[in-house]
């Protein structure tokens, strides 16, 4: 499954330009999907020559109209959420407009919270198993969110974000902030992109600054033409190229290759993945029968030409079920049946 990113914000904040920027205008009903731009794919391709190329791919939803409540909806079922804060117009602020959004979350969330303590009460009182230890992860979450705090800001150790993942709490996903900014403010968007950026800093999240509308007008140029506007703008990388980075690093992705003659192809996965289970991001059969990965770098394999050609020198490290795949890692994965 491709990694869900939802575009979400305040009203006004240009959330449909960027979607339509993101996705060329090829999106439809508000989804599309969105091929990630990666050097080290390229050059895998232009030394093995396969017959098919396949990028790392997101899907992208835009914003919904409708209610409060469709509105969280919406960003529950995301990855990743793209927040958009309006840093163009008269009188912009991005940072009050984003926390009053914030707001409608972390109200959403504490709804869920309490309504799980309950049932969890309950649950302690029959003598059920971790309903303590629950009830003590829930009150702490309680407490963050009666303070107007997104559940992000949080520290949980892995186990008490397990005991989270029932209620689905919005406020706990990984978040990049966009700051949309006039495009006379590139590249840096000036004050209300330092506010936006202050605010991610704050939460420990990736912040990028850009133009919607003038990213939506390079998508519509070739890559020549594009270079040649946005080095007039200081822009030396696409808009979509830093919102990719960004989501890698925040949704704790890494990027892993698999190259031969019928496809070079890059596999988005959870980072430090064991190598069945980044196998299984190709079929899920493959984490089952996984036999042993055979592993190499997009440097050794552009040196050498081919997956064959450094399996016949004795160049290709052999891996088993506890290696965990680094990102740029090149894989050829033996299956049983």
């Amino acid at each position: 499954m491709p990694v869900n990113v939802a575009i979400v914000g305040p009203a006004g904040a240009g959330k449909t330009t960027l979607f339509n920027a993101l996705t060329s205008g090829r999106g439809a009903d508000g989804v599309g999907m969105v091929d990630i731009p990666d050097g080290r794919l390229t050059r895998l391709a232009e030394a093995v020559k396969p017959a098919k190329t396949t990028p790392a791919q997101v899907r992208v939803e835009d914003s919904p109209p409708g209610s409060r409540a469709q509105r969280v909806a919406f960003a529950r079922q995301a990855d990743v959420l793209l927040k958009v804060a309006r840093c163009f117009g008269p009188d912009p602020d991005p940072a009050a407009e984003l926390e009053e959004f914030a707001l409608d979350l972390v109200l959403a969330d504490l709804a869920s919270v309490e309504k799980r303590l309950e049932i969890v009460a309950k649950e302690a009182r029959a003598g059920k198993k971790d309903a303590q230890a629950e009830t003590e992860v829930l009150t702490a979450a309680k407490q963050h969110l009666d303070a107007g705090q997104q559940l992000r800001t949080l520290q949980f150790e892995p186990d008490q974000r397990a005991m989270l993942a029932g209620i689905f709490p919005v406020t706990l996903k990984p978040a990049v902030y966009v700051a949309n900014a006039a495009e006379e403010l590139l590249p840096g968007g000036a004050e209300p992109a330092a506010k936006v950026k202050r605010l991610a800093d704050a939460e420990g999240a990736p912040s990028i600054t850009l133009s919607a509308r003038l990213e939506a007008e390079l998508a519509e140029l070739d890559p020549a033409e594009q270079a040649e506007m946005r080095a007039g703008y200081g822009i030396d990388e696409s808009g979509l190229g830093r919102i990719a980075r960004a989501v890698w690093e925040t949704g704790g992705l890494i990027t892993y290759f698999t190259a031969g003659e019928p496809e070079v192809r890059a596999w988005p996965c959870e980072r430090d993945s064991p190598a069945p289970v980044a196998a299984s991001k190709i079929h899920t059969d493959f984490e089952k029968h996984f036999i042993r990965a055979e592993v190499t770098s997009v440097d050794e394999l552009v040196a050498a030409g081919s997956m064959e050609a450094l399996r016949a020198a004795g160049k290709l490290r052999v891996e088993g079920r506890e290696y965990r795949v680094k990102d740029g890692d090149v894989i050829f994965f033996r299956i049983g049946r």
